[in-house]
C-alpha cells in the first residue's frame, strides 16, 4: 500500500512554523478521512489512468454537466483547458477524470504539494507559487516548457489561469477568481492550440472564507483547503461546458491581456446557457 502524504504545507513556500500550523488545522478538519478513504482505494492495484474517476467514485462524488452544451473533449490534437477555480483540489480531480476518460495525453498545472503520489508524475505539471528563489523560479520555468511542448506534442494542458482558489466578498456572493494570468494566452499564441472553457458552479464554506477573505492569512488560507475537499465527499459538483474555440476564432486578440480577459469573461458567461 502506497503512503499518502497529503498536505498543501510546502518548503519551498512555507517556514517550518507555517507547515506546523497548516498541517495541523488540515489533520483536525479532514486530512484523516481523506487519507482513510485513499487506503481503501490502494488496498486494490490501480491503473493510474484511472486515478481521477476512482477518487471521485471512492469519494461518492458526481459530476454534471448543466450545460446547454455537450461536453466534447477531442480524441487526437492539441487541447487547453481552461476553467474558474472556486473549490481547489476537486477542481482538478475532476477535469483530469473528465479527460481521461477520452485520452491519455494530458497533464496538468498544479500546485507543486500535490505530486503525492509518484505514479501520477506523468500528469502533473508542478508550480511553485512561492516564486521566492532561484530554485522555484527555475523549476517553474521548466513547467512552462514543458506545458508549452506537451501542446505542441498534440496533447493536453489543464490550467486554472487564475493560479488561486475563487473568493466571495460574503456567503452570499458569488466566488469570483482572482485576475487570470497572462500565461495561458502567451501559450494559445505560441502554440495555435483549441480551447475549452469549463465553468464550476459553487464555491467553498466559511472556513475558507474567514481565512481567505476577513483574516487574510494565506497560512491559513491553505490550511483549509483539505477541509473544503473533505466537505465534497457525497456532493454533486455541477459544472458548464463551453464549446471547443480554435485558434482562427481568436487569433484577432494580439495583445495577451486581451485575449486572457476574454476568456475569462466567456468562462464565467457559459452558467447563464443552463438546460431547462
Amino acid at each position: 500500500m502506497n503512503k499518502i502524504n497529503f498536505s498543501y504545507a510546502s518548503k519551498s513556500e512555507h517556514n517550518f512554523a507555517q507547515r506546523l500550523i497548516i498541517k495541523t488545522i488540515e489533520s483536525l478538519t479532514g486530512k484523516k478521512k481523506l487519507e482513510k478513504m485513499y487506503n481503501n482505494y490502494s488496498l486494490n492495484t490501480n491503473n493510474p489512468h484511472t486515478f481521477w474517476q476512482d477518487i471521485l467514485n471512492e469519494m461518492k462524488i458526481k459530476v454534471v454537466n448543466k450545460s446547454k452544451n455537450e461536453l466534447i473533449i477531442p480524441k487526437l490534437g492539441s487541447l487547453l483547458i481552461i476553467a474558474n477555480h472556486p473549490f481547489g483540489i476537486i477542481d482538478g480531480l475532476i477535469l483530469c477524470s473528465l479527460v481521461s476518460k477520452v485520452r491519455h495525453d494530458f497533464k496538468i498545472m498544479t500546485h507543486e504539494t500535490l505530486q503525492f503520489l509518484p505514479q501520477l508524475s506523468e500528469f502533473i505539471l508542478p508550480v511553485d507559487f512561492s516564486n521566492k528563489n532561484k530554485e522555484a523560479k527555475k523549476e517553474n520555468i521548466i513547467t512552462a516548457d514543458n506545458a508549452q511542448k506537451q501542446l505542441e506534442n498534440g496533447g493536453v494542458v489543464i490550467i486554472f489561469p487564475s493560479g488561486g482558489v475563487s473568493t466571495a466578498a460574503n456567503l452570499k456572493s458569488e466566488a469570483i477568481d482572482d485576475a487570470w494570468k497572462l500565461f495561458p494566452a502567451k501559450l494559445i499564441h505560441k502554440t495555435k492550440t483549441k480551447v475549452l472553457p469549463i465553468y464550476f458552479d459553487g464555491k467553498n464554506g466559511l472556513l475558507f472564507h474567514l481565512f481567505a477573505s476577513k483574516i487574510k492569512s494565506q497560512t491559513l488560507k491553505y490550511s483549509s483547503y483539505i477541509h473544503e475537499t473533505r466537505k465534497k465527499i457525497g456532493k454533486d459538483i455541477h459544472i458548464y461546458s463551453g464549446k471547443i474555440i480554435n485558434y482562427q476564432e481568436i487569433e484577432k486578440f494580439n495583445k495577451r491581456s486581451e485575449l486572457i480577459q476574454y476568456l475569462k469573461d466567456i468562462t464565467y458567461k457559459l452558467k447563464d446557457n443552463k438546460k431547462k
